[in-house]
């Protein structure tokens, strides 16, 4: 049975839903036949007890979307739905099966699509024999290298980037080369976040990040996000950072324990870029 619309302002309806999805993880639960929303960080879409219905979704021109089913198999979920990779009915629909994954990413996550441009719409075509939540979330969109000698994945969760490049550049170049692409050089701010770099690209390279001493000696931080290193997560090795000849930046070193150690800005190593929504 198709439903039918409530006789409602479209300028109330669509501030409203604007509003819904401004909390991280709100559900939406509309009356009518889906809807047009705006994602700012993440949205949770109760399935329609209808079927013909569907919902318009936008994020940020510059982000993307990524859709997963909550406490589901969004496989087996697009035997009610189409998620369309644009606004129209006419735009392509994309299928969990034909999503390229990166050899990097984590291969824990749940089953997603990915849109590749910030809107999509999301077509019921009938109503679900049991309750469906689609999650819907703000992604970076994580190309598959930027280059040569670099490799990027879904290292840390389902909506970020990072890229590791394995041509050698001093702390400046490296930052500048992230830059470049739309990216900050890497910051690690929990044990959790370091073990995922970790296990996408071992323990043997020496990574740059962006922690530095450079406005005063001592006083570390994080200059992708200005944030101070104390109080916070550290993971320094055995008697660093010892600042010998004036060394002002911090990386990642190479071995078992992979460990951080201060080193002269100049010197020439990998690097690790990362996007955060």
């Amino acid at each position: 049975m198709a439903c039918k619309m409530l006789n409602l302002n479209p300028i109330f309806l669509i501030l409203l839903l604007t509003l819904l999805s401004s909390s991280h993880g709100s559900a939406i639960e509309s009356p009518l036949c889906g809807g047009r929303v705006f994602v700012e960080n993440t949205v949770v879409i109760e399935a329609p007890v209808h079927e013909n219905c569907h919902w318009d979704i936008q994020t940020q021109d510059d982000r993307i979307l990524v859709i997963t089913a909550l406490d589901g198999n969004l496989k087996e979920a697009q035997d009610f739905l189409a998620i369309h990779d644009g606004p129209g009915k006419d735009s392509p629909i994309l299928l969990v099966e034909n999503q390229k994954m990166h050899a990097v990413s984590r291969k824990d996550m749940p089953e997603a699509v990915y849109t590749t441009q910030s809107t999509a719409s999301i077509r019921f075509k009938k109503a679900p024999t049991s309750n469906l939540q689609l999650k819907i979330q703000k992604a970076i969109d994580c190309p598959f290298s930027l280059g040569t000698e670099s490799q990027c994945g879904r290292v840390v969760d389902a909506v970020s980037c990072y890229c590791a490049t394995f041509t050698q550049r001093s702390h400046e170049s490296q930052t500048t080369y992230c830059n470049n692409h739309n990216m900050k050089l890497l910051t690690l701010e929990t044990y959790e976040k370091e073990r995922a770099i970790h296990a996408a690209w071992g323990y043997e390279a020496y990574f740059w990040t962006s922690l530095v001493d450079t406005q005063r000696e001592g006083h570390w931080y994080w200059q992708s996000t200005s944030a101070n290193l104390y109080p916070g997560y550290a993971n320094w090795c055995d008697s660093q950072p010892d600042d010998s000849y004036d060394e002002d930046c911090g990386h990642i070193n190479g071995g078992l324990t992979g460990c951080w150690n201060d080193n002269l800005c100049s010197r020439a190593l990998n690097a690790i870029c990362q996007a955060i929504p």
